[in-house]
């Protein structure tokens, strides 16, 4: 069965592109996988929006069997679902996180709500949410079930290879995204700054700068997904203080690799902490950065890194491969 990946963001550093790289790896024997992404125009004010003219013919003039879009609010899952009707295929569709825009952008998000999204519901042969707290949302817009088939983790990759006391700073770990709170990392004062990921819309300028006026340190890179454990190593903390998620893999990272991880309380961080560890408050961003810092160097969580890196086995990439595998064949 050859199964066809159409989406807006390949081979670069963040949640959907390493969440497709994952599956492919790890679907079983008699499954085939092609990826089309990544190379369409951006768009003003949506670097990561593009437009995927080329794309679309070369995806209309693929050989598979089943076409599979990720993400909501992006062309890819538009014209991917306009390649299923063209070529009489059956659509999977796989929803990482509802945006909750602000501002000029949320224009975009409107018209995609009312005149795109409707279009991808009608084609969708199966519909899959990361998370579970965004159903009641994507059931009344569907009208269809979906199915929680969440995030996973590669133990055997992501390996710690000496504490995290030993590592010097507060990381910032995805897009350089204002909504998912990037600029907040500036409230830590007490450790050097370390992002890690693509700049989004000036993003990177605007906090490079910012550091600067504010006598922080500040380092920024990017780096094949290869090469991330070695840049986990680095940090000390991971935070992410996103206005909205979906299921985090950062979250699922920085435990493999025995980082303490925190974040504001948003899509499954909650009930992903609670799995995890014992006590999962201790987690969840409430107040300020350099105040949730503060908490964390008061105790060694070394033992309970190490108790939670265990317990996120229960979130391989080859139980969701699996799973999603059984959705392809469902509907072949």
């Amino acid at each position: 069965m050859n199964i066809l990946y159409f989406v807006h963001t390949c081979g670069e550093r963040n949640g959907i592109a390493n969440h497709v790289l994952s599956i492919t790896r790890a679907l079983p024997a008699g499954m085939k996988a092609r990826v089309i992404g990544g190379r369409g125009a951006s768009l003003p004010l949506f670097s990561s929006l593009r437009f995927p003219a080329g794309e679309f013919l070369e995806a209309l003039m693929s050989d598979f069997d089943i076409i599979h879009v990720h993400g909501y609010g992006n062309f890819y899952s538009f014209f991917g679902a306009l390649v299923s009707l063209l070529r009489r295929k059956p659509l999977v569709w796989t929803i990482h996180g509802y945006p909750r825009i602000t501002g000029a952008r949320r224009l975009f998000y409107l018209i995609y709500r009312f005149a795109m999204a409707p279009f991808i519901f009608w084609r969708a042969g199966r519909i899959i949410s990361v998370s579970g707290d965004i159903l009641p949302i994507l059931e009344k817009e569907t009208k269809k079930p979906v199915t929680v088939l969440p995030n996973g983790v590669d133990l055997d990759f992501f390996k710690p290879a000496g504490s995290y006391a030993q590592a010097k700073c507060a990381c910032y770990v995805g897009r350089l995204d204002p909504d998912k709170g990037a600029m907040r990392m500036l409230e830590c004062c007490s450790l050097p700054l370390l992002f890690i990921g693509p700049d989004e819309g000036g993003t990177r300028a605007k906090l490079a700068e910012q550091a600067r006026r504010m006598g922080r340190r500040a380092e920024f890179t990017e780096c094949e997904f290869e090469k991330m454990p070695a840049q986990y190593e680095r940090c000390r903390y991971v935070f992410l203080p996103s206005k909205y998620e979906g299921f985090p893999l950062t979250l699922l990272e920085s435990v493999a690799m025995e980082r303490p991880f925190a974040s504001s309380d948003v899509g499954e961080v909650k009930a992903v902490l609670s799995t995890l560890f014992e006590k999962p408050e201790r987690y969840l961003l409430r107040g300020g950065i350099q105040e949730k810092v503060s908490e964390l160097e008061k105790s060694s969580l070394q033992g309970e890194m190490h108790k939670a890196r265990k317990k996120a086995a229960v979130y391989s990439w080859k139980s969701v491969a699996q799973k999603t595998a059984a959705i392809y064949s469902e509907i072949a």
